[in-house]
This record gives C-alpha cells, structure tokens and sequence, in this order.
C-alpha cells in the first residue's frame, strides 16, 4: 500500500473520485425519484441517457484541446463550472419540470466529460512513465467507484432528507475537488514534453485529434481490442445492470429504496475488490503478455455467467447480491487491464483523443443500451430482457475474437511473403 502514499496521486484521486461523485450523485438520484414518482423505467433511462451522451461530443470536437492544456488548471476551472451549474438545478426539482432538468444534466454532463478526459490526460502530466503504468488502472476507476457509491448514498439523502441536500452536496463536491487540485505539483518534465508534443499540430482541425485517434485503434490492434473490452463493459453490462438494479429491489424483493441502496453499495465494494485484485496479481508479474488474452477472457466468461444466472435468484436477495457483486468484480477486472494497456500503449501526445474517442463511443452506446434495456423491461420483463443481453454479449466477443484471429493470421501471412529471400550462397552453406 506504500506505492499509494504518493503526494500527486492521493490528491489528485481524491480530487478525481470526489468530483465525479458529486457528478454522478445527483444524476443518480434523480433517476431513482423520477422512477419513484413515475414507475416508469424508460423515463430514468433518460435521465441516464442525457448524462451519457454529453460524451459523443466532448469526445470527438473537445478532446484535441484537452490534450493540449495544462491538466491542473483545466481541472480547477472546470470544478468550479460545474458547481454553479450544479446550483441551477434548485429550480427544476419539481415533476412537471422534468424537460429542463434533463437539459440541465445534460450541459453538466459536458463538463464532467471534459473533466474526465482531463483526468487521464492528467496521467502523463503528473508521474513519471513508471507511476503512470501503476497508478493507470486504480486512478482510473475512481469513476466506477464514485458511480457506485453516489448510487447508494443519493438513494438514503433522496428518502431521508430531499433531492435539494442532493444538489447542495453536489455543488459542495465540486468545489472541494477544486482545491485539493491546486496542491498538486505536476511533473515539470512529462508535462512540459506533453505540452509540446500536443501543441505541434494546434493549427490541425478540429476533428483531426478524433480522425488520427480511430486510425491509431484501426493501426494497432492492442489498442482497438482495449477499446473494444472497455466498450463492452460499459454497456452490455455496465448500462444494463445500472438500469436493472434501479428495478428489481422493488419488483423482484419489494425493498424500494433501501434495496436500491444495498446492490449499488456492494457494487462500491466489488469495484474496489476488482481493482486492487487486478493491481496484486498484476505486480507480482502473474498477468504478462502471454496470458493477458486468457486473463480478459475468463473474467468476461465469468461476469457473463453470473448475469445468466441472476434470473435463478430472484426468490432470494443474498444470492442475488452474491451473483451481482462476482458479476461487477469480474467486470472491473477487465475494465481496468484494458485501461491499463490502452494508456500504455498509446503516444502522450494522443492521450486525450483516444480516451475522447472510447469515451464518445462507450457512453453514446451505453444511453443506447441502457434505453434499449429499459424498454425492454417494461415490455418483455426483466428476464427475457437480460437473456437479450447475454446473447447479445457473446455474440460480440465471439465476433471481435475471431476478427483479431484472421487479422493476426493476415498480418503473419503479409510478413512471411516481404521477407527478403536469403543470398544462394548463404543457404548453400
């Protein structure tokens, strides 16, 4: 634990972890009192589905600035623009404001993207190449964390004091964050060669950081395969299970709200078991390039699993819990390995773009998954919905695996035919 007693990186994760607890918090706790007052379960994917989507567009038209800006002072303002915006929401807390309200998440939600992406561009501005590979998979996971944890805490402010404290504490989250990160020292080196690495193509388009992001993921097939189990992660399980554990304390245990609380609690509590099960195994030199591929695998398998036997739980809240808390465990494993090799294997300069680029792709899909999923719960039922999703899972790792089969097969066969013939006489000998 000594390696995370590291000034910048406790700062600068609590920074992380606090603002985007204060982003998700309110968000969260929205969606759960509009399902309360609605009993609808389309009208919370909404909610979830403005805060997502914010992403698409930071990610492709805001992420080429991001890479070229002092992370620190991006981060201090952008903190404190989200406090007052937070603070705006004390008029639309009524039901028949729900329009605005959606706006509202929504323009909040562009700036906790573009926090987002500043956070990672953080990376290559406050450690060294070292810590940078160590602190990757943890710092990054601060935002699974603070998504769950603000689900169970918003859930117990909503039922016992009132969504008004819930945008209080918000605002107050984002102004904290703010601080702390004025006590960061960033590494002068990294930060200084970031800077001006990234500056060199400021006078590039605004799209050309997106359009050379998705060129680097079709070039390197590590980096599109980082995207494509992140991806994946975020939605077919994220999206899904988010909307579904907003549902089935009340309709399949008659919990409400405390229900609601228990699963996003333990969802907290296997996140930080993922990533420091992740981070021990990973230090001792257990996950190496040989294995990574089984590794990735296995844990999708078993999260996989898991989700195909939740419907069998649905008599008993403890095996329930139990299934959801391996299925969440096994997810974050995969979630934060693949961060890991997408950041190491991507140029500093290009940081932002391709996390810009997932992200867009990732959270634009996970509103789709996550409205597509509600819809079929309110039509279908819970059960055939999440048989859907699994099918829908396997379908596409079987598919991406077998694509990276015949693109390795490809690229060996290409190799073996440009390799210069040896001289005669060198192979007469």
């Amino acid at each position: 634990m000594s390696v995370y007693l590291h000034r910048n990186f406790l700062l600068s994760f609590l920074a992380s972890f606090i603002s985007l607890f204060g982003s998700k918090l309110l968000m969260i706790s929205y969606a759960a009192y509009v399902f309360k007052e609605s009993g609808s379960a389309t009208l919370s994917a909404i909610v979830f589905a403005a805060d997502w989507i914010a992403n698409l567009f930071i990610g492709i038209f805001a992420a080429q600035y991001i890479d070229r800006q002092n992370a620190k002072v991006l981060l201090i303002r952008l903190n404190v623009a989200a406090a007052g915006t937070t603070l705006l929401f004390l008029g639309f807390l009524a039901p028949d404001m729900f329009v605005g309200a959606v706006v509202l998440v929504f323009v909040r939600s562009l700036l906790k993207s573009a926090v987002s992406n500043a956070r990672v561009k953080a990376l290559v501005q406050f450690f060294d190449e070292r810590e940078t590979d160590l602190y990757s998979p943890v710092f990054n996971s601060s935002l699974p964390l603070a998504l769950a944890l603000a689900g169970a805490v918003g859930v117990f402010i909503l039922e016992f004091v009132g969504l008004t404290a819930v945008v209080l504490i918000d605002a107050v989250a984002f102004v904290v964050a703010a601080v702390l990160m004025r006590f960061v020292r960033p590494n002068q080196t990294r930060l200084d060669e970031s800077l001006r690495t990234a500056r060199a193509s400021a006078r590039r388009g605004s799209l050309s950081g997106a359009r050379d992001a998705l060129a680097l993921m079709a070039r390197e097939e590590s980096i599109g395969t980082a995207v494509f189990y992140i991806v994946l992660s975020v939605t077919a399980f994220q999206a899904t299970y988010e909307s579904l554990i907003t549902v089935i304390p009340e309709v399949w245990f008659h919990w409400g709200a405390s229900g609601t609380a228990l699963f996003f609690t333990f969802e907290s509590i296997s996140i930080m078991a993922g990533i420091f099960l992740y981070q021990f195994f990973n230090r001792r030199g257990h996950i190496t390039p040989a294995n990574e591929t089984a590794v990735n695998l296995t844990a999708v398998a078993a999260a996989t699993l898991c989700y195909l036997a939740m419907p069998f739980a649905s008599g008993n809240i403890y095996l329930c819990v139990g299934l959801f808390s391996v299925m969440v465990l096994c997810g974050e494993v995969v979630w934060v390995h693949q961060f890991k090799l997408m950041i190491a294997r991507t140029p500093d300069a290009q940081i932002s773009a391709v996390v810009g680029v997932q992200t867009a792709i990732g959270y634009s899909l996970m509103a789709v998954f996550a409205f597509v999923f509600a819809r079929g719960m309110d039509s279908i039922g819970i059960i055939p919905a999440i048989y859907a999703d699994i099918a829908l899972i396997v379908a596409l790792v079987v598919g991406w695996e077998l694509l990276r089969k015949q693109l390795r097969q490809r690229e060996s066969a290409d190799g073996r035919a440009v390799a210069p013939a040896l001289p005669q006489d060198a192979t007469a000998s």
